[in-house]
Formats: structure tokens, C-alpha cells, sequence
């Protein structure tokens, strides 16, 4: 019993998949990495508050377009190059 009941708590201890605000955190934070950019020279080129960029980049906002069209212009892409 004791054998069934570690296996189950291993299986509740599995992260769930990434939700698609984190996927597109995650994406953003990589084209942002192979700019060689800093958060801050993204999000103050951006015009977009320093909170809200690191909250777009930990998947824990609601992406406003306007935000996206931003971000894509100061990492020199389109912004379904942002989309996952």
C-alpha cells in the first residue's frame, strides 16, 4: 500500500503543460536573449512599464496587442514571430 500511495503523490507532484501566456513569455524572453538585449532596454525602448514587461515574460499577464506590435518592433520581428 505504502508503494501505491508514493506513486500516486509523484504523479499530483507533475507540473501541468505551460499555459500559452507562459509560452509566449517564454518566446519573447528567447528572441530577447538572441538580440542581446536587456529586460530594461526592451521594455524602456518598448514604452512598456517594468512590471508588466516581467510579468509578459513570466506568462503572467494578459498580452495587450498594442504591447506586442511594441515589443516586436524593438526585437526587430513581426509579431506572429512572438507567437509560439
Amino acid at each position: 500500500m505504502h508503494d501505491r500511495d508514493s506513486q500516486q503523490a509523484r504523479g499530483a507532484a507533475r507540473p501541468s503543460p505551460p499555459t500559452p501566456a507562459e509560452l509566449l513569455g517564454r518566446r519573447i524572453a528567447a528572441l530577447r536573449g538572441d538580440a542581446g538585449l536587456s529586460q530594461e532596454k526592451v521594455f524602456l525602448a518598448a514604452d512598456i512599464p517594468r512590471a508588466t514587461y516581467q510579468r509578459i515574460e513570466m506568462g503572467r499577464a494578459d498580452v495587450r496587442y498594442s504591447h506586442l506590435l511594441r515589443i516586436a518592433t524593438v526585437l526587430r520581428c513581426h509579431v506572429r514571430d512572438l507567437i509560439p
